[in-house]
């Protein structure tokens, strides 16, 4: 299997069309018909059928294209590897993030492996933890920082990072000051995360054993805007310390003293085990967050999420 082929059959795949992927390659089509041709007699396996518009892959070459990718990745850093003497003097590392984890956590990450690395160049890509976990595993992404727990078979999951989840309120809510029962706390108007965000199915957790249904007024999928709306008055949020921590010190919002809610954030990074073998990964994933803020060395991580 000819790594060149490769690339033109996931530039077919990922745009739909045999032309397409010869201009993207400044070949001309029938060499990449070829090019395709020469691959299905590779693998043994069509790959590539007739669309109404183009072309799609077959079930064998849905297989290929979820793991050409990787592997197209893996072989351009080792011959930059080779090229550079074993160095990371360049390359390209893809982070993915969640929001809040893009604002929070991955900044002085990404400056002690900027100060380490300068020719390492990255690109980071901002999405929820279910989709980040799916562009992970698809290739399109060496790793990402998520919301844990998270259903993702075929991706090794560390968690990095925990704090409570709190619910805030704005200074003058009715509910401020007051302590509060579970039952209580069910009954206020909450401005809520996006319903596949991975930590509002960890507070509906808390709320479920209890037997209890919380009243979600809205729900919102950025945290900044939920923020915002809570400044205004219109309900309370859940949010983990560090999120809400400068609003709760200049005293805009205040933390909700309630019995029996216990939850927290968790973090983490997911990535395909064999990405470990990446320089640019294992010199990211060293630079992570040990316990008490110090670094940690690569430690094997779970094949199921933590």
């Amino acid at each position: 299997m000819e790594l060149d082929g490769l690339r033109t059959f996931v530039r077919a795949v990922s745009l739909g069309s045999l032309s397409a992927a010869a201009r993207a390659r400044g070949r001309s089509q029938p060499a990449v018909t070829a090019q395709m041709q020469a691959l299905e007699r590779s693998v043994g396996e069509r790959l590539l059928v007739r669309a109404p518009r183009g072309v799609r892959p077959t079930p064998a070459g849905a297989l290929l294209y979820a793991r050409a990718q990787g592997l197209l990745r893996e072989a351009d850093e080792l011959l930059e590897e080779v090229r550079g003497g074993g160095s990371l003097r360049s390359g390209r590392l893809r982070i993915g993030a969640t929001d809040v984890m893009a604002i929070a956590l991955l900044p002085p990450w990404v400056r002690r492996l900027r100060a380490r690395y300068p020719g390492l160049g990255l690109t980071v890509s901002v999405a929820g933890s279910r989709a980040l976990a799916g562009q992970v595993l698809q290739g399109e992404l060496d790793l990402a920082l998520v919301t844990l727990p998270l259903e993702a078979p075929g991706l090794v999951a560390e968690e990095v990072h925990r704090e409570p989840i709190e619910f805030v309120a704005a200074a003058g809510h009715p509910a401020a000051g007051r302590r509060l029962t579970l039952a209580a706390l069910a009954r206020e108007a909450i401005i809520h995360h996006s319903d596949e965000s991975v930590t509002r199915a960890e507070v509906a957790a808390v709320f479920r054993r209890a037997g209890l249904e919380p009243r979600v007024a809205m729900e919102v999928s950025s945290p900044e805007a939920m923020k915002q709306l809570v400044l205004l008055g219109l309900g309370i949020a859940p949010f983990s310390r560090s999120q809400a921590a400068a609003e709760i010190r200049s005293g805009r919002l205040v933390r909700l003293r309630v019995q029996g809610f216990r939850c927290f954030r968790r973090s983490g990074i997911v990535h395909r085990r064999e990405a470990l073998q990446l320089r640019a990964v294992s010199a990211f994933l060293a630079l992570r967050p040990g316990p008490a803020g110090r670094r940690a060395g690569p430690r094997p991580g779970s094949a199921s999420p933590a």
